[in-house]
């Protein structure tokens, strides 16, 4: 059996990420229109575990993106200027 080439390796790792990446981006996008419209009701009580829960995904995502921006480093990409550092609401 033949090894793939390097090359053929890396554009296959890159293509599983980028599909990863936009169907994440799609939930997360449509978890946000959820939840910003959810603020516009009254809220019910925020059990303590939801709040933990919130901070380790905060936490998370922090992590995946720091580690989506290696990628690109790897990949001799500059990752593109914020306009700003707060999320979007």
């Amino acid at each position: 059996m033949v090894e793939p080439a390097p090359a053929d390796v890396a554009h296959a790792a890159v293509d599983a990420l980028l599909r990863v990446v936009a169907q994440s981006a799609d939930d997360l996008r449509a978890f946000h229109d959820v939840i910003s419209k959810a603020r516009l009701s009254p809220l019910p009580p925020f059990p303590r575990a939801t709040v933990l829960l919130t901070e380790r995904i905060v936490e998370r995502l922090t992590k995946v993106d720091t580690e989506l921006e290696e990628v690109l480093l790897g990949l001799g990409i500059e990752r593109p200027r914020r306009e700003s550092a707060s999320p979007k609401q």
